[in-house]
């Protein structure tokens, strides 16, 4: 069977309960220099759906480079989300790994062809972003599908410090 996706891992999320203190850890430990800080992001049913059904939740999201690897930094703040799933069922960790597949749209229609689960699905319309959480099966956690536009990719690469 054709692999899902090839390339690098783009991200690896960590779920907190404390936003402010996991930059602090990873910017001392790991050598994150700056942090994209994006406090009470809403994702409303209009755009995003949570195991299924229409969601709405709010979640501070910062995201930030330790070397060429991005990290990003979610803490569920209400509603229900994978995200505060996550943290309710396991507390603080690794979410997910999240990867840019080169067509996104059939990726995601292939993923549904092997009747894997799509737990959690969106779009960041103002920044030009789509996201789709895969069930990564026996393997645990979860897998992110993103669409990035040239803008965000821009956006992305510019807070990257060497």
């Amino acid at each position: 069977m054709t692999p899902l996706v090839s390339g690098p891992i783009f991200q690896i999320c960590w779920v907190v309960a404390d936003i402010t203190a996991a930059e602090e850890e990873f910017s001392e430990n790991w050598g994150v220099q700056r942090w994209l800080q994006m406090p009470d992001l809403h994702f409303g049913p209009e755009t995003t759906t949570y195991r299924g059904q229409p969601a709405d939740y709010t979640a501070h999201i910062s995201l930030g480079y330790a070397g060429t690897q991005q990290i990003e930094l979610i803490q569920p703040v209400s509603g229900r989300s994978l995200y505060s799933e996550f943290l309710d069922t396991h507390g603080v960790g690794v979410h997910h790994v999240a990867f840019v597949p080169d067509d996104y749209d059939e990726t995601l229609a292939e993923v549904e062809r092997r009747g894997m689960s799509v737990l959690q699905q969106g779009c960041i319309e103002d920044v030009g972003m789509e996201f789709a959480y895969v069930d990564a099966g026996p393997m645990g956690g979860y897998v992110e599908l993103m669409k990035l536009s040239p803008e965000i990719r821009l956006m992305f690469d510019s807070l990257i410090t060497y």
